[in-house]
């Protein structure tokens, strides 16, 4: 960790004058709070901690300004369940239907910028708020994260109020998938220089999707910087508890959805003058839904209920015998990949030396049905994986795809890439059985549905996505088989949606890109429905980009002009190669 870069430019960005302490008006001394906040930026991809190739300047500048955080976690390694965290302070398991991706936000749940808003904050968000999901089918008025703002720069700068503190969720969408293809290569970030992560093959598709990755990173740095100077022109940013982080780890094979050090570990880096010594650095553990306890103490509030939140500001302050000893982190649901609509189910603790996993159905595939694997992320570098699993050691397949033991121990003093379990060494039985028993401690002091294997209620909450009501069909390459015959089976179920109330549009499908997103985005425009309720069933590589780019559900099928393969290169959230699969996907959906 490049923590001398920090510690060489303290004086120089310490060194300008202070701003009032007051917000804008001069009427309110609380601070603002905002949290800048990336979707799946994970660890180690900041120039702090090791990766040169990576534009980080907005994490290095508030870190050389404040404290950068070496051990930072989310709560849960996908973003409903971790945003749901940080929103609660709450461990996601704690939270029913918020533990799952695509779910429903529960009425009874308190967030923090309802109640820092009933304390006289504005509180707002802009971007990607709690989600994906649903939160205004169960009594949510607005999305948890607050009133949602179009422009934040424009309200920060123009339309906040002036006597108020103000609470920003700033919710970038980058570097969340997809990626143009090439495009990291295109703003300079070289293919053939990226750090590979230990778990990835060594191949050109594989650097060129970091590379494209990368890129990304740097848009979001572009975000906060805007949001940066805003503060500065409106003259808040010196009253402001400013917070930069990732809601999970990166969209790879084997961290995202994943309870793997990369599935959790995020950058995190926090300033706020005048608390926080410019500079600083604190390698202890912390969890992203301690933010809540922090925001509650910042704004003097007292919390509503008892949170699993601590209050980072005696860290803030020095005190690193604050940081938690250990992380403890939950994983369910993901995407709706496997027959049945189970999830993954996994628990795990970890502390400074040792890394443990429970798996609890280990008889289910971790990252879903081949060859799609849906709950890792779509790109080249899984696409690679996938398709070239004869090109590289079977054991790094399996670390990604393959089934997994019940129990996982990692020496993450000797092993931090988590690539050797130990659980079976008779040298660590002592330690696996410390750690297994401090996990079912927490789990049953948590009140974890899980503690008895016999209750599947995570596994039978509804998946928001089984919400489809309108679904559009390539006629062509969809409908027809090559030869230009009408395939009997597609139509059967065609007729079988009508029957259950779904709209079904057998859609001429344009061949230009341009054209095929400018269409799907009229026919959601007046359908008044969400991205989230309509699902393109296409045969072209160019039908799955065009419902990618337009916020639909895109379905690939095979029987078309494209392979499973370029199915899965495009970003098909299923890939469909007969009659079984049509029918099983039509159901999740």
């Amino acid at each position: 960790m490049n923590v001398d870069f920090f510690r060489a430019s303290m004086a120089l960005l310490a060194g300008g004058a202070m701003a009032s302490a007051f917000a804008k008006g001069g009427t309110d001394t609380r601070p603002n709070i905002v949290l800048m906040l990336a979707d799946d930026w994970g660890f180690p991809h900041a120039k702090s901690y090791g990766a040169s190739e990576a534009d980080s300047r907005a994490l290095e500048r508030i870190a050389s300004e404040g404290m950068l955080f070496t051990r930072a976690y989310s709560a849960a390694p996908h973003s409903s369940p971790s945003r749901a965290s940080i929103l609660t302070g709450q461990h996601p398991h704690r939270l029913k239907d918020g533990c799952n991706l695509n779910s429903y936000f529960p009425a009874d749940l308190t967030v923090y910028p309802d109640v820092l808003e009933e304390a006289g904050y504005d509180a707002v968000y802009w971007g990607k708020g709690w989600g994906p999901g649903v939160w205004n089918k169960t009594g949510w008025k607005r999305n948890p994260a607050g009133r949602e703002v179009k422009d934040l720069v424009k309200y920060i700068e123009e339309d906040a109020p002036e006597d108020k503190p103000i609470c920003v969720w700033m919710g970038s969408r980058r570097p969340h998938r997809p990626y143009k293809v090439g495009s990291g290569k295109e703003h300079g970030f070289n293919p053939d220089s990226v750090t590979l992560i230990p778990y990835l093959p060594d191949a050109p598709d594989v650097r060129t999707d970091v590379a494209d990755y990368y890129y990304n990173i740097q848009l979001f740095q572009d975000e906060c910087e805007a949001v940066m100077e805003a503060l500065r022109k409106s003259g808040r940013l010196d009253n402001t508890l400013l917070i930069i982080t990732g809601d999970n780890g990166d969209s790879f094979p084997r961290a995202k959805s994943n309870l793997y050090d990369l599935g959790c570990h995020v950058p995190m880096a926090v300033r706020w003058p005048g608390v926080i010594n410019p500079g600083s650095v604190c390698d202890g553990f912390v969890s992203l839904m301690d933010l809540t306890a922090t925001f509650y103490e910042a704004a003097g509030v007292k919390p509503k209920e008892k949170m699993d939140s601590r209050s980072l500001i005696p860290v803030f302050k020095g005190d690193y015998n604050a940081c938690r000893k250990e992380i403890y982190s939950d994983r369910e649901r993901h995407t709706n990949t496997r027959p049945g609509g189970y999830g993954y189910p996994m628990r795990s603790v970890q502390d400074k030396e040792f890394l443990y996993i429970r798996n609890l159905y280990p008889d289910r595939m971790p990252a879903g049905m081949d060859p799609v694997f849906g709950d890792t992320g779509h790109g080249p570098a899984k696409a690679y994986m996938v398709f070239n699993r004869d090109k590289y050691p079977k054991e790094i397949f399996d670390r990604a795809f393959g089934l997994r033991p019940a129990e996982e121990l990692y020496d993450l003093r000797s092993d931090p890439g988590c690539l050797n379990n130990v659980a079976d060494s008779a040298s660590y039985a002592g330690t696996k059985k410390k750690m297994a028993k401090r996990l079912m401690s927490w789990m049953k002091k948590t009140g974890d549905p899980r503690v008895n294997p016999n209750d599947l209620s995570f596994d039978t909450l509804p998946y928001v996505r089984k919400a489809m009501r309108l679904a559009l069909f390539d006629v062509d390459k969809c409908l027809k088989d090559k030869s230009g015959k009408e395939i009997e089976w597609v139509r059967t179920q065609i007729e079988k949606l009508r029957s259950q109330g779904v709209t079904v549009v057998e859609f001429k499908a344009p061949g230009n890109l341009a054209e095929y997103v400018g269409a799907l985005l009229k026919i959601k425009g007046d359908s008044k429905l969400t991205g989230r309720e309509i699902t393109l069933v296409s045969g072209t590589e160019t039908g799955i980009l065009a419902a990618k780019e337009a916020g639909l559900i895109p379905a690939g099928v095979t029987w078309g002009d494209a392979d499973a393969k370029t199915m899965v290169m495009a970003g098909a959230s299923y890939v469909l190669t007969n009659k079984e699969d049509l029918e099983l996907c039509m159901d999740f959906l």
